[in-house]
This record gives C-alpha cells, structure tokens and sequence, in this order.
C-alpha cells in the first residue's frame, strides 16, 4: 500500500509545525528537560486546540489513525514534553470502548486534555462493581496536566479518571526521558467511570498504540537528522564543513536510509489499519520494529555529528536520544514486535500469494 498524504494532510501538518514551533522552540525544549522542571505545554496545547487537533482522529471529524499520527509525528518532532500523544492514547481507548463516544465527545466539547497509561496492562488496575479502582498506574505522560485520566483496567475495561476527584497529583515518576513529566498515580479507592473493551478491541488498541509511538519516534528521529545535517553544513574544521568528510556523509546517509524506512513502514501501518486490511497487525509489528531501531540509531548519529556539545545542554540530540530508548521500551519492544511478526507470516505470506498458510 502506497501512502501519498493529501494538500490538506499537509498543509495541516506545515500548520501544526508552526504552532509548535512558535512557542516550543529549541530553548525551551532544553529547559523543560532540565532535572525537576515539570513540563508544562498549555500554550502549545491552546493553540493545537484551537485549529481542532484533539478531535483528529474521531469518526465525527472524518480523519482517522493516520491524520492523527500526523499530528503526533509532529509534536515528536517538537520533543513536546507529551500531552498530546497522551491524548491520542486515550482517545483511541475511549473510541474502542463499549459506550465511550459520549464521554469523548464532551472532553473534546470542553477543551478538556486527556493522559493515558503507557503500562499497557488492565491487570494493574482493578475495579470493583460499584467502579472503585484499586491499585497503580504508571507511564503516564502529562498526568499532572491532564483533565482526565483514561486507564485500561482488568476486565479489559478502561476507566475514565476525573483529576479533580483525586484529591491529589499524581506524583512524579523517574525516567530516562526527561523530555516528558512522567507520572504515575495509586488509585485504592478512587471512584471512575468504567466502559467495556472486548478482546478484539483491546488488541486493535494495542497495535494502535503501538503505531502512534512510531509516529512520535519518526517525528524526533526526522529532526534529529535535519539538525546533525544543518550543523554538518555549517561547522567548519581543516578548512572545509565537516559534512565534508566521507565518515559524516556516511554516517548521515545510513541515518537518512532509516529514518525514510520508518515513515514508509509507520504510514503503511496507520493506513492499514484505518482501511482494515487484513495484514494490519503485521504491518504494525513491521513499524514498531523497523521504527524504534531507526531512532535509536539517527539519535546516536545527531550526537557523534555534534561531537563533544552533543551530550550537553547547549543542543537536543541527548534529548532525542533519551527518548529514543525510552520509546523503544514502551508498546512492545523491537524484539517483541519481530517475534509477533514471526508469529504472522505464514498467515500474510499466503494472502500475498494466494497460498494457504498451512501451505506457505
């Protein structure tokens, strides 16, 4: 399947970029990392409200998985410190629940910011018949700046959190990306709102969650690679722009090569995915693995082009590096999503030839 985004994807994309950049620049990216800052992006937030991106992604606004992961790409692009893609998470939670439309619908009336649990495990959580939760969730992005917290809980179910009815904030919880508030929260006795999830649903959530990482991971591994390659351009040694230099034009290419298969293989999968094809789950394996990998390894290029300033405050690339592991670790990892694919080859193998599986 071949991804060619729309004018309107694009111009919506350039638009995004804008907003994000005009009050997230570089600068504030780095003192929002700084050790015990709390990111806070409500000025950002404001303005992706404003032009409509928290109802991307809803049937009611006729977008789907890949106009919304547009939208996360850029915020990684942005190393937004999360609220956004917390918000994806959740909103994809809610659209697969039994009877959950409704509550999305008046988030999104209110303007209200959703967080979601990257512990993508109900059995964290429990939940009483009455809708009292007992026990911990953890990788919550954004959790203090969030007006309500969507949680898979046992059953599978998710639960819908109203912040002002804990009482407290959730505390904050240490991380290798420090790009990102990451919070976690007990819940012994907290009182929610729970919504059904079948099985199938839950999977699909799983896979979904797992290709909007890709989105996030794209975006910063896309500006990782056009920051080493600016400052390839313009830092000067023996005479001549080190970019000059056949060890750094290598080094960029292999980066550029993987940074162009991980947007390949994240689109194909977000369009799968919202077409229902039947190698959507395999595909998203495909991106999850092919993606993560192609981070992890553009982030270590952006620091080795910077040389000694790379691990230092005064650029990102340590940023886009700390996220790129911390990414990778979230949602399955590589080695995860390349035993599942494993696991659905023979199946896919013969769908694209015609060919039983039990015969492939």
């Amino acid at each position: 399947m071949s991804v060619v985004l729309t004018d309107l994807q694009e111009e919506l994309r350039r638009t995004v970029r804008g907003a994000i950049e005009a009050r997230h620049g570089a600068a504030r990216v780095i003192e929002l990392a700084e050790a015990g800052a709390e990111g806070d992006d409500a000025d950002v937030w404001k303005a992706l409200s404003d032009i409509g991106v928290p109802q991307i992604g809803t049937p009611d606004s006729g977008t789907g998985l890949l106009d919304l992961g547009l939208m996360v790409q850029e915020a990684g692009r942005g190393l937004l410190p999360g609220t956004l893609l917390g918000h994806a998470l959740g909103q994809r939670l809610l659209l697969a629940a039994d009877g959950a439309a409704g509550p999305l619908a008046e988030a999104d009336a209110a303007g209200h910011r959703l967080a979601a649990s990257w512990r993508l495990d109900p059995a964290a959580v429990t939940v009483e018949p009455d809708g009292v939760l007992h026990g911990r969730a953890g990788a919550i992005a954004e959790g203090r700046q969030a007006d309500v917290l969507v949680l898979p809980v046992t059953g599978p179910a998710v639960a819908c959190v109203d912040t002002n009815s804990l009482g407290f904030s959730p505390e904050k919880a240490g991380a290798i990306d420090t790009g990102r508030d990451w919070t976690a929260v007990d819940l012994d006795g907290i009182p929610a709102r729970v919504y059904g999830l079948e099985p199938e649903s839950w999977r699909r959530v799983l896979l979904e969650a797992a290709v909007l990482l890709c989105f996030d991971s794209l975006g910063s591994a896309e500006r990782c690679l056009d920051d080493a390659v600016r400052y390839a351009k313009e830092r000067r040694q023996f005479g001549q722009a080190i970019g000059g230099f056949q060890a750094v034009k290598h080094l960029l290419v292999d980066a550029h090569v993987a940074v162009d298969n991980a947007r390949s293989a994240t689109w194909h999968a977000a369009a799968a995915l919202d077409s229902g094809a039947a190698d959507a789950a395999f595909s998203a394996h495909v991106a999850k693995a092919v993606t993560d990998q192609a981070h992890v390894r553009t982030a270590a290029a952006g620091i080795q082009v910077h040389g000694g300033t790379g691990f230092t405050r005064e650029v990102a690339a340590h940023l886009h590096a700390r996220r790129s592991r911390y990414n990778e670790r979230l949602a399955g990892t590589p080695a995860e999503h390349l035993d599942a694919m494993a696991d659905d080859l023979p199946m896919v193998l013969g769908q694209w030839s015609g060919v039983p599986a039990d015969r492939t």
